[in-house]
Order: C-alpha cells, then sequence, then structure tokens
C-alpha cells in the first residue's frame, strides 16, 4: 500500500493516486524496464578499494604510512577532494579516533580535469591513492591495534550518477618495542622505516592536496602564513573579549594592586604586569600543547556521545548562569587563599599569574575547555601551545595597561547596565558553543533550526530592536547593530531549516491546488509533488514525464541547462503533466517511497519516467540525453 507524504491530502486524491500506483506497478513493461535501473544492471561495484601500511609492526613515537588505493571501472569516475563546483560530493577519507595515536594531514591526488557542459570538473578516473600519516603516541600498549575509517565518495559516469557512498576501511596494526620490516614494497619502496611518503610509486606526489583534520588547520593550509596570523587575532581577541565579562573585569584592579601595590612607578608597573600576564600565558600554552599532544585520547573521548552530551550540558549550565538565572563563583575562602598567595615583587606576580591560570573564573573556564577541546583534534603540540598562550595574552591586556598607568583605571567605565549585556552575549556564545559539539548528535535540519532561534533571540535580547535617540552613545549603537546582524543571521537559518524540510518549497500551494515550480529561467512548469502529478495526470487524460535530481548530481545540471531549456522540447512537454523530484539521498523518506512505488532496485540520477495516457510506463530514460534524443523519446509517447 503507498501512503500518501501530503499532511493534509484529501481521501479522493489518495484513492485515485494508489489505483495509478497499482497501474504502474503491474505493467510488465515496467517491471522489465526497472530491472536494470542503476549502475548499468550490474551488481559489480565502481570503485574498488586497498587499503595498505608502510608497517605491521611499529614501536612506539614510529610514524606509520596509511594508504587507500582506489580504482574505478572503466567510464566511472569519483569527484576529486577538492571539486571546482561546490555542490558536488568530494571525496574524503575520515580517520577515526583512537587511543594512543595521533593522526596527520591526508594528502589527496590533485584530480584529473575533465569537461562538462562547458566546464571543467576535478575528479579521480584512472585511481587514486591517499596517505595517512600515524603516529603511534609513546605511551602506547604493546599490542594489537586497530585503526578504522571510512571513505565517502560518488561515483559517476558521463550520463549518470550514483548516490553518495560510505565504505569502511580497516588496518591491523602490532605494537611492539622493535619495530617489523617495511611493507608492500611495490608502493612502499624507498621508504625508511615508514618515516616518509613513497613517491617512487606515484610520481604525482609533489602534487597532492593536504586536508586538515579541523576547521584551524584548514585555515592555516588555505591562507599559509596569514593563516596564523588570523588564528591568532582570533585567540587574542577572544581573550581580550573576555577580560571584560562580569567575573573577570571588576577582579582586574584589585587584582593588580595585589602585586603591584597602590603607589608605584610606570617602569615597575609594567614590569610586573608583564610577569603576571606571560606567567599565565605560558601555563596556558603548556595545557595546549599537552592537550594537542594527546589529541588521540581527547578525540576519542569526543567520539563517545555521553562524552559530548556532558560536555554540550556544562555549557549549558554556564550559559544560564550569564542569563542570571543562578550565580557561579569561585567559593570565596579559594578566591582569598588565591589573594594571600600573592605579595609585593617579582615573586608576587609571578605567583599570582600562575594561580590565576589555574583557578580561571567561571566567565572564562568554559571558553578555556571549549578551546582545549578544539586544538585536541590538531595533533600539533606547537598549534596548541601559540594559540592558548595568545589567547592569555589578550585576556591579560587589560591587566598590562592598568598595572603600567595607574590612571588607566580611571578611563575604564564603571560596571553598570553595559556588562549586563556583555554578559547575555557571552551567554549566548556559550550556548552556540554547545550546540557545535553537540551537532554530531543531531541532525544538520535541527542544529539550523536551533541555530536560527539563538540568533533570533540574541538579536531581540541583544537590542536589535530596542528605540535610539538622537542623543544615544555609541554602545547601544553598537548593541542595535549587533541585534540586527543576528536577527538576519537567524532568519537566514529559520528559512534555510524551512525551506529544506517542505514547509515552503517544495510543494507551494497556489491556485487550484497544484504544487509546482516554475523556477527563473526554466521553460517547463514543473510539478513537485508526485501524488498531484499523477492525480492532475488521470483527471486530465494526460501523459507524464518524470525527472528525477539532487544538488550533487553534476549530469541533473547538465539536463536541465542542455535538454530542458530546449524549445522543441519545451513545447513537446506541454502535452505533458511534468513532474522533477528532488532525491536528495538514497534512504530520505521521499527516496524510499518512489523507489518502491516504482519498483526500483538501485538509486541512481538522473533517472526519467515516461508514462502514458492511460497510467502504463512506457520508457524509462537511465542518464543525460541531449535534446533530440529526448524529443524523439517523448514523441513516442501517447
Amino acid at each position: 500500500m503507498i501512503k500518501s507524504i501530503q499532511r493534509n491530502t484529501i481521501p479522493l486524491r489518495t484513492i485515485t493516486g494508489m489505483l495509478l500506483a497499482c497501474a504502474l506497478l503491474l505493467t510488465p513493461v515496467a517491471r522489465a524496464e526497472f530491472e536494470g535501473f542503476g549502475a548499468g544492471g550490474s551488481d559489480e561495484p565502481i570503485l574498488t578499494t586497498t587499503a595498505l601500511s608502510s608497517l605491521k609492526q611499529a614501536a612506539p613515537s614510529d610514524t606509520v604510512w596509511l594508504v587507500v588505493r582506489l580504482s574505478m571501472q572503466p567510464g566511472w569516475h569519483v569527484n576529486s577532494a577538492v571539486p571546482l563546483q561546490d555542490y558536488l560530493i568530494p571525496t574524503e577519507l575520515d580517520i577515526d579516533t583512537a587511543a594512543h595515536v595521533a593522526v596527520g594531514e591526508l594528502l589527496y591526488p590533485e584530480g584529473e580535469r575533465i569537461p562538462l557542459q562547458g566546464e571543467d570538473m576535478l575528479v579521480y578516473a584512472s585511481g587514486a591513492t591517499i596517505f595517512v600519516p600515524v603516529r603511534i603516541l609513546a605511551d602506547a600498549r604493546t599490542g594489537p591495534l586497530e585503526i578504522t575509517g571510512t571513505l565517502h565518495y560518488q561515483g559517476c559516469n558521463n550520463s549518470v550518477c550514483l548516490g553518495a557512498t560510505d565504505e569502511d576501511l580497516t588496518w591491523h596494526l602490532n605494537i611492539d618495542p622493535q619495530r617489523g620490516e617495511l611493507q608492500n614494497p611495490e608502493v612502499f619502496a624507498g621508504v625508511s622505516g615508514g618515516a616518509a611518503p613513497p613517491k617512487e610509486w606515484n610520481p604525482d606526489l609533489s602534487k597532492v592536496q593536504s586536508s586538515g583534520t579541523n576547521d584551524l588547520e584548514k585555515l592555516i593550509q588555505e591562507h599559509g602564513n596569514w593563516g596564523y596570523v588570523l588564528a591568532l587575532l582570533l585567540a587574542f581577541g577572544t581573550g581580550l573579549l573576555l577580560s571584560f565579562s562580569p567575573c573577570t573585569y571588576p577582579m582586574i584592579p584589585i587584582t593588580v594592586s595585589i602585586f603591584a601595590g597602590q603607589a608605584r612607578g610606570m617602569g615597575r608597573g609594567f614590569f610586573l604586569s608583564l610577569l603576571y600576564v606571560l606567567t599565565m600565558a605560558v601555563i596556558y600554552g603548556i595545557m595546549g600543547a599537552v592537550v594537542a599532544s594527546v589529541g588521540g585520547v581527547f578525540g576519542a573521548w569526543l567520539a563517545n556521545p555521553i562524552v559530548v552530551g556532558v560536555i554540550v550540558g556544562i555549557f549549558v549550565i554556564f550559559a544560564l548562569s550569564m542569563f542570571g538565572l543562578y550565580e557561579l563563583q569561585v567559593p570565596g575562602a579559594l578566591r582569598n587563599k588565591m589573594a594571600g598567595k600573592g605579595g609585593d615583587g617579582v615573586g608576587g606576580a609571578i605567583v599570582l599569574g600562575a594561580v590565576a591560570a589555574l583557578v580561571v573564573s567561571p566567565c572564562v573556564g568554559p571558553f578555556v575547555a571549549g578551546i582545549m577541546l578544539y586544538i585536541a583534534t590538531t595533533g600539533s603540540a606547537f598549534l596548541g601551545f601559540i594559540i592558548l598562550f595568545t589567547f592569555a595574552l589578550g585576556l591579560g591586556t587589560l591587566f598590562m595597561l592598568i598595572g603600567t598607568f595607574s590612571s588607566a583605571i580611571q578611563a575604564l567605565p564603571n560596571a553598570g547596565q553595559w556588562m549586563e549585556s556583555v554578559k547575555r552575549f557571552f551567554g549566548f556564545v556559550l550556548l552556540l558553543m554547545a550546540l557545535y559539539f553537540g551537532r554530531t548528535l543531531i541532525s544538520t535540519e535541527l542544529t539550523a533550526l536551533l541555530g536560527g532561534l539563538m540568533f533570533l533571540a540574541a538579536g531581540v535580547f541583544g537590542g536589535g530592536f530596542d528605540r535610539l535617540t538622537a542623543e544615544a552613545k555609541f554602545f547601544p549603537r553598537l548593541k542595535k547593530v549587533f541585534g540586527i546582524l543576528c536577527t538576519l543571521i537567524g532568519i537566514y537559518l529559520l528559512g534555510g531549516y524551512l525551506v529544506s524540510s517542505g514547509f515552503v518549497w517544495p510543494p507551494v500551494e497556489v491556485a487550484g491546488g497544484i504544487g509546482h515550480s516554475e523556477m527563473a529561467g526554466e521553460k517547463i512548469p514543473w510539478v513537485t509533488n508526485l501524488d498531484t502529478g499523477l492525480e492532475r495526470a488521470r483527471q486530465e487524460g494526460k501523459p507524464v514525464v518524470i525527472d528525477t535530481w539532487a544538488t550533487w548530481c553534476a549530469n541533473c545540471r547538465k539536463l536541465d541547462k542542455s535538454t530542458w531549456s530546449d524549445d522543441q522540447v519545451a513545447a513537446d512537454a506541454a502535452r505533458f503533466v511534468p513532474l522533477k523530484l528532488q532525491l536528495e539521498t538514497s534512504d530520505s523518506p521521499e527516496t524510499q517511497r518512489f523507489m518502491e512505488l516504482f519498483g526500483l532496485k538501485q538509486y541512481s540520477l538522473p533517472t526519467i519516467i515516461l508514462i502514458n495516457s492511460q497510467g502504463q510506463v512506457q520508457d524509462i530514460i537511465q542518464g543525460y540525453l541531449g535534446p533530440n534524443d529526448m524529443l524523439a523519446r517523448m514523441r513516442a509517447v501517447n
């Protein structure tokens, strides 16, 4: 039985749609033709993978090179790791996190250029090799070690594209104090101890593209040295903003007066403040380096949904405290003990800097934890150190200013209503951090929905709708600009969620109750709802042409650009009820229902179905067809 996907479909429409569907399914031509739907009717995979390693037996602190070799069937290709078109699905290898293992940058081949409808595409057509350096950490225990990963790819030929595919991969190693011999010499010839990538087997390795394991590394790889500058500026700016947080800002003059004294010269104040900030920064940097060095352990923790849930909960708890639901403070006894550790002179500044770094305030702590969790995935002790070191320098900038210039404290604004606004701002930032870490536990659509609601709330409560007078000062105007920006981002995210979820498009109800799409530049008024289109064809006694597509389908775009836009094809399509169905993924409800309705065995795009006016499937077109061929097939349908 076919279930309607329309919530408000009237019973008559459902019954007639079911009767027409039954007629389609019982048509011998339909059943015979659909047997071959997919990759040419063959069960042979279009791509085969081989997982190899430079060592089978590795010692702690060794570097082992993992390799995935891709072999394609003739005539087929997969998109490169960095396709030229942003709508295409890239070929990506994800290595699962594991204890005692640090994964380095993945090295992908550059890709081969092929033409498609007037534009070039980067693909892997004649084979490809992906290299992955893996460092066995010094604390690795003796015994077997299993490293797993997933290859994500999409196969296409010149006329049809298959759906995205995930293939699981496994490498088996053995950890032993004595390193074993080099394995797979045909691949790793000339490699000494697995410490360098093979160049003899793949002469184009000099052209490989690096793929960082996180956004921080991607930023650095994309912008080179400027990437480091941007990352450090972001870290410094975050620390500087946090120095204005409600539980840090009021403590600055008090803390400085403890180690520098009330009566001090400019030189002495600068020197002691610098020692205080540098001590704090060095400790933060060391924490960052340690966390990055043992990133495999942290990565394994982050792969556990329970751990991620706890982290999200912590961020939410701190965020609610920023909104005034309750107060979180370091215990008074601990604060007094911290103050008692200080004293005048160099020693007092250093001790206070160390204590301040270890006993972070509730405002700073969640952000430090978030940064540490983020840099844990880099595996780079250098990046871990420098990012948190720079963050601490930003956090200590006001300390240095007040410690150097006694009059600077008079220039600082008094705590007041502006600080409550800053507090709410940090509350929303913490909620967004919770959403960032929790995004792996929920769907992309729900992430967009929650993000949109958060930004809308930030826009409303952040001052986006506040009325300003002519006498309004800088801060109220800044609040309004910030609130308007948050509101616009929220509307964008919510609008995207509503569209992708089908609340707005498709279908769009217009006069007559027929959901259809007349997008700019299209010559065919496509119906985008299957039930609506079939019912309309039954009532009007017309044949039906069904086109299937997805955003990642290059051949679908080729079909739109050259075939459906042809004047003669569009003119002949006027006697059909034209349906264009978006089947984005193989497991979506729309795709599953469509394949069940027409008895399809394999998911591939584009596929065009031509149904005659008696409700019988007369022709199935798999893949791209030019205008003339399409016109001939359509004219054969009555």
